[in-house]
């Protein structure tokens, strides 16, 4: 629980404790004090236990020489991990001040940047291939992919078949990306993020790196509506559950089941979104975008069929996406840097990459 409520980006969890050791032992500290729980604690890892789990730690580090050892404040169990490595002739560092120092050093790292260097924030209609330029321009520019670290496109539609990262793994995430791509940043070459709302998903943005984000100007990519529905045609059907169950790809009959549980999942979510944002989309134009969800289900069900769903994310752009998202950057009066198509912008960015060899 403690590891999944907040890590390391690449950490591994193998505990000197479980989960409920550690509870009988936290129960313990509250009622009789340290000394107390520290002797349950080793009362708990018999010999046995104690033998299991350092050599787990023994192979992990053998395969992972540079790995070093850290718990929640650098104290009893990371000294305990340490000291019973040594007796068996591992030696490994732990982290002085453990996680909490380090998550505390990567808050500071999201201000740090945040507040040194000023970004460029790719904007534009819904589904006018703007995770794809950043995706596009990764290997070559400082691009700080925030959708991705949240696992959410940053809509109602937004939720991705995987689950979000807790807050605290999401901003850590955000901190490391950041130290990794500093050494990219120089001339004309700054940190590129896309143009986001506070929260994506149930991830929200930090505040100083909202306000930059805010503050910075925009590099607006412009792509025609056909262009747009099929962006999002690939990337909410045909990359999905709802797709992959359709391929041709041979599978086994338990997979294929699976696969098409899941895609009546996701049309269900489609559903559920419209319904969340009826007050603003009104009665009329939400059953009409629910009438065009459900024969798209039938279509899927019954003949393999995926263009149907062209129609309603076709009517949630006019309807709902186009006019909430120029209506916000009208209110936000933000400064367009550059104006053009995915191509365009995409030159724009290379071509700055090449003033700044």
């Amino acid at each position: 629980m403690e590891f999944e409520q907040g890590t390391l980006p690449r950490a591994v969890n193998l505990p000197i404790l479980n989960d409920a050791e550690r509870a009988l032992v936290g129960t313990t500290y509250k009622m009789k004090g340290q000394e107390a729980a520290v002797t349950l604690g080793l009362q708990l890892i018999s010999s046995e236990v104690k033998e299991k789990r350092v050599e787990l730690w023994s192979q992990f580090l053998q395969a992972h020489p540079q790995a070093v050892l850290f718990c929640y404040r650098g104290g009893k169990r990371s000294q305990y991990t340490q000291k019973w490595l040594h007796e068996i002739g591992v030696d490994r560092p732990l982290v002085e001040g453990g996680y909490k120092a380090i998550r505390n050093f990567l808050l500071g790292e999201i201000d740090r940047f945040s507040e040194e260097y000023s970004f460029d924030v790719v904007s534009g209609p819904t589904g006018s291939g703007k995770t794809l330029l950043l995706k596009s321009l990764d290997q070559t520019h400082p691009v700080l992919d925030l959708e991705g670290l949240a696992r959410h496109r940053g809509s109602a539609f937004g939720a991705r078949e995987i689950a979000q990262p807790s807050q605290a793994n999401f901003e850590n995430a955000a901190a490391v990306t950041m130290i990794q791509i500093e050494d990219r940043i120089s001339g004309e070459l700054v940190p590129i993020v896309e143009d986001e709302s506070r929260l994506i998903g149930k991830c929200y943005l930090p505040t100083k790196l909202f306000e930059r984000m805010r503050a910075s100007e925009v590099i607006w990519v412009d792509e025609q509506l056909e262009k747009r529905v099929d962006n999002i045609f690939a990337d909410y059907i045909l990359q999905t559950s709802i797709g992959l169950a359709c391929s041709n790809s041979p599978r086994c009959a338990e997979e294929s089941d699976i696969l098409r549980q899941q895609a009546l999942g996701l049309f269900k979510h489609y559903r559920s979104a419209t319904l969340a944002i009826q007050r603003k989309l009104g009665g009329l134009r939400t059953q009409e975008i629910i009438e065009a969800i459900e024969v798209s289900e039938s279509d899927f069900i019954n003949r393999n069929a995926l263009d149907g769903n062209r129609q309603w994310i076709s009517l949630l752009l006019q309807y709902y996406y186009d006019p909430l998202y120029l209506g916000s950057l009208e209110r936000r009066q933000v400064k367009v840097k550059f104006k053009g198509s995915f191509a365009d912008c995409q030159s724009y960015f290379l071509s700055r990459a090449a003033l700044s060899v």
